[in-house]
């Protein structure tokens, strides 16, 4: 970053102010489910966790000694079931994060029941690739230990 001292402090504190106060309001909203909302929320679960709180406070970190707005995350693809993020990549290649819509911790809690969600979040996946114009791609997801966040996510990483 660039600019006066002072500047700079202001913009950290700013950051960290917004990031402290829109997790509060988030972990708010787990614990209070809107009626009729129209994207299904999760059941509430423990939102404080030290390991999670941690693995945030550390992506944020890491991202913030980046030092480049273009490495965070953005929403590229949104559908009822299903969102991506696009991710920084290398020149030619491509890394997206897709996430269903529903509270399922990873491949080994899903059931019969999440069909519509996976069923969509393959054809978000393919909408993708042909956007993108991939020649080759990966399409995977991990569980248990090798998972580091509790959410099923799937990650595609490819070259254009």
């Amino acid at each position: 970053m660039r600019g006066p001292p002072g500047l700079r402090s202001g913009l950290v504190v700013s950051i960290l102010l917004t990031f402290l106060i829109g997790f509060l309001l988030g972990a708010a909203a787990i614990h209070r489910p809107i009626p009729h909302a129209p994207v299904e929320l999760p059941p509430a679960r423990d939102p404080w966790k030290p390991e999670d709180v941690l693995g945030l406070m550390g992506s944020l970190g890491i991202r913030a000694l980046a030092g480049h707005l273009e490495s965070i995350p953005s929403v590229v693809v949104e559908t009822d079931r299903t969102f991506a993020l696009a991710l920084p990549a290398h020149r030619n290649r491509v890394h997206y994060v897709l996430v269903p819509k529903k509270d399922i911790r990873d491949i080994g809690q899903v059931s019969a029941e999440d069909q519509a969600y996976l069923t969509d979040l393959f054809l978000t996946a393919r909408q993708l690739a042909e956007k993108e114009g991939l020649k080759g791609y990966r399409l995977y997801t991990n569980a248990g230990s090798h998972q580091t966040v509790a959410y099923l996510h799937f990650h595609m990483v490819g070259n254009r």
